[in-house]
């Protein structure tokens, strides 16, 4: 009876100690063939669990678990099991969540691959998309065609299992078209679409490039049929609509509007009152074409607009083979002393990258927030002097490198608080990435910079910079990156020995807020020390680093503004000034233009 007693009491407490044994994840036997894709598995203790998995604060708070399917694709009435051996963030296995019995919410997502055979001789099985059509500006749902379970309430008990069934798909949410309203086109917006030669070739499938065109008042005029324009590339992420950081409308906003919306609402109709005066608006004397562009794909909402290893030739594509075909349909100069480039954040790295990689090709660059531009300090890291990404060199400590601070302010009405709080390591950030996808497939952040900055592996994939695991850096990367996209770098490289300094020579112009969320004013910082340091010639541009009160702004600081009339200039907050981009930075590209025009050129028709 003791023995058996005591054998009892063992038994009891090993079940006790057990831990979770996972989740089993079905597709219906009703779908119609085999899935290859990434399956996640989202954990909250509150029904928030749809998968939403980048927040304004960093990587989602939910615990994620992530696995590819089976060789081949997970086969109708087949199951993906979860188990102790699968990775997870931000714990990183199923032992380390607390099998206590307390209620979870849980969700079964299958983002769906596809196989490319590339021109490049690669065949790589990718998303199929990073957006769903119908998103905007970093707002996109999951992709179209993504599997979804419905929202599970049960139990972490210990060696218990919870079973999800991919029962539903989401729908390609409906564009709301360039002009808005579902509509492609519009009396000022139009749709243009460019299959590309160069990208279709690169991807081994039709490859389209899509630009959202704004004409310029008085385009439609019989006495300005002979008017050329230049043409001004707004660079971002994919928005289905014209969107440059603030849209356009040709109505007044809606009376049952609150908060932020009706701010941009606001700014949006402000915007179109602005670009139809006459001879009393910002935009007297610079009439021009605004595009923004959609150039989404397998590794991310944006391809970055350069040429790269893995990406493909979108640089040359849509210098080449985009703006070419909008400016023949609308007039344009179509010449580069008559284009410019502004952006911010993605489009502010887009701006200053393009304008130094294909110097003769535009004339001028308003680079707000940019990503790292270079690598000396990309986000926290030193990628040629540090050995770790994740932990600062040190003999007896291992301090965390912060990877992300307070929170984006493009959408807080008022200034934010910039404390200087850490929300995410570096360690954190690429670790929630890898949980998302292997091999740069995450659809995020650094798997896209990564994809664009760096050669091909061995495999095909991107080249890592450092092991997603450890955080070691792989200096062979490094050395890659520093010749081929590492701004700064290249700027002193070709600065005098090609002649890249005369041709930069008022083109730049850099903005980023003294305390910016992603770390990015290092960056522009360590740029900022060799452009003030320039002798032969001296750069003759601008960089602004924000702050305010004392206080420096975060992401995404684009310039001061400068009230109409008077000459004073106004220290607005983000989520104003990012409304507006246009009146900021058009009426300083006019007279760039103008000054800078080669003789003969045209500076006069546009100039109403």
């Amino acid at each position: 009876m003791m023995l058996a007693a005591l054998t009892l009491c063992l038994s009891s407490s090993a079940v006790s100690a057990a831990p979770f044994a996972g989740f089993e994840v079905t597709l219906p036997a009703s779908v119609a063939e085999p899935v290859i894709g990434r399956v996640l598995v989202y954990i909250s203790r509150h029904n928030d669990t749809a998968p939403i998995t980048q927040g304004d604060d960093g990587p989602s708070t939910a615990q994620i678990f992530g696995i590819d399917t089976p060789a081949g694709g997970l086969q109708p009435g087949h199951s993906v099991i979860i188990d102790g051996g699968v990775l997870g963030f931000p714990r990183a296995s199923l032992a380390e969540l607390p099998a206590d019995g307390r209620r979870v919410f849980v969700q079964a997502q299958l983002l769906v691959y596809d196989t490319y055979a590339r021109g490049d001789g690669e065949t790589l099985v990718l998303p199929v998309s990073c957006v769903n059509p119908g998103g905007n500006d970093g707002a996109y749902g999951a992709p179209a065609g993504t599997l979804l379970s419905p929202t599970l309430e049960g139990k972490l008990s210990p060696g218990g299992r919870l079973s999800l069934s991919l029962s539903s798909t989401v729908p390609a949410t409906p564009s709301p078209g360039c002009a808005g309203g579902g509509e492609a086109n519009s009396d000022y917006i139009k749709t243009v679409h460019v299959e590309s030669a160069l990208l279709s070739q690169f991807w081994g499938r039709r490859i389209v490039l899509e630009a959202c065109v704004l004409l310029p008042w008085g385009f439609h005029e019989q006495a300005r049929e002979d008017a050329r324009y230049p043409l001004v590339v707004a660079h971002g992420h994919y928005s289905a609509q014209w969107d440059t950081g603030g849209s356009f409308s040709e109505t007044p906003p809606p009376a049952n509007l609150t908060g932020y919306a009706a701010i941009e609402a606001e700014y949006a109709y402000g915007l179109y009152r602005n670009w139809t005066s006459a001879d009393d608006g910002p935009f007297h004397g610079a009439r021009m074409l605004v595009i923004s562009i959609n150039h989404q794909n397998p590794f991310f909402d944006d391809s970055y607009a350069v040429d790269s290893a893995n990406v493909g030739p979108y640089g040359t594509a849509i210098k080449e083979e985009l703006l070419p075909h909008v400016e023949s349909l609308y007039r344009g100069i179509g010449a580069g002393w008559a284009r410019a480039l502004y952006g911010g954040s993605t489009g502010g790295w887009e701006s200053i990258g393009i304008q130094t990689l294909y110097p003769d090709d535009y004339n001028g660059a308003y680079a707000a927030c940019p990503d790292p531009v270079t690598f000396t300090s990309y986000s926290t890291v030193d990628i040629y002097a540090d050995k770790n990404a994740y932990v600062y060199d040190s003999d007896w400590k291992t301090t965390e490198r912060p990877a992300q601070r307070d929170s984006y302010s493009g959408q807080t009405i008022g200034f934010g608080h910039p404390y200087g709080q850490t929300t995410a390591t570096l360690r954190e950030a690429n670790y929630h990435e890898l949980v998302l996808g292997e091999r740069s497939r995450s659809c995020g952040q650094w798997d896209i910079w990564e994809a664009v900055f760096g050669p091909k592996g061995a495999d095909g994939f991107p080249e890592r910079i450092w092991d997603k695991r450890t955080g070691a850096i792989n200096k062979t990367t490094a050395a890659y990156w520093r010749e081929h996209f590492d701004l700064k770098h290249i700027m002193q490289r070709d600065w005098e020995a090609k002649g890249l300094g005369d041709k930069l020579k008022g083109k730049i112009h850099l903005f980023v807020g003294g305390s910016d969320t992603y770390f990015l004013t290092d960056a522009v910082m360590d740029m900022q020390d060799f452009l003030e340091g320039t002798k032969r010639p001296y750069y003759n541009g601008t960089v602004t680093i924000g702050t305010h009160d004392g206080r420096g702004f975060e992401h995404c600081f684009n310039g001061y503004v400068t009230e109409p009339g008077t000459g004073k200039i106004l220290v607005l907050p983000n989520s104003i000034t990012r409304l507006v981009y246009n009146q900021k930075f058009l009426p300083l590209m006019a007279e760039h233009f103008a000054a800078t025009a080669p003789e003969g050129s045209d500076v006069t028709s546009w100039r109403y």
